[in-house]
């Protein structure tokens, strides 16, 4: 089933971008995990061998930026992918990885996967 979606004619050309992925896959700005997301993402578009790395650079550069610990920051970006898991719908996550997923992604796997779509 193709995902549809509203897209305002001010927005057409506008390049999708970190925050408005993750909204589209169900989650918001409530979730601590969120704004650590944007802000992987985004290095990681930038340097995409930062997701290779992530614990020793990826996880410490954000806890660095947000002023807390690695530990946080991995567990709170666990908790966000869990709840794009428990979307009941799970077709643009699917798009995204390129296949259906029978089991929710590891963390950088998907910082990953997004990571990829966004660039496109």
């Amino acid at each position: 089933m193709p995902l549809v979606c509203y897209v305002s004619e001010q927005n057409l050309n506008v390049p999708l971008d970190s925050d408005c992925l993750l909204r589209l896959l169900g989650v918001s700005g409530k979730l601590s995990g969120f704004y650590y997301a944007v802000y992987m993402l985004e290095q990681v578009q930038h340097k995409p061998d930062h997701v290779l790395l992530s614990t020793k650079r990826l996880y410490k550069q954000t806890a660095q930026h947000f002023e807390t610990t690695s530990g946080c920051v991995e567990r709170n970006l666990r908790t966000l992918v869990r709840a794009c898991w428990r979307q009941p719908d799970h077709t643009l996550l699917d798009q995204i990885a390129g296949r259906p997923l029978r089991k929710p992604p590891t963390n950088m796997q998907f910082l990953n996967m997004l990571s990829a779509y966004l660039r496109k």
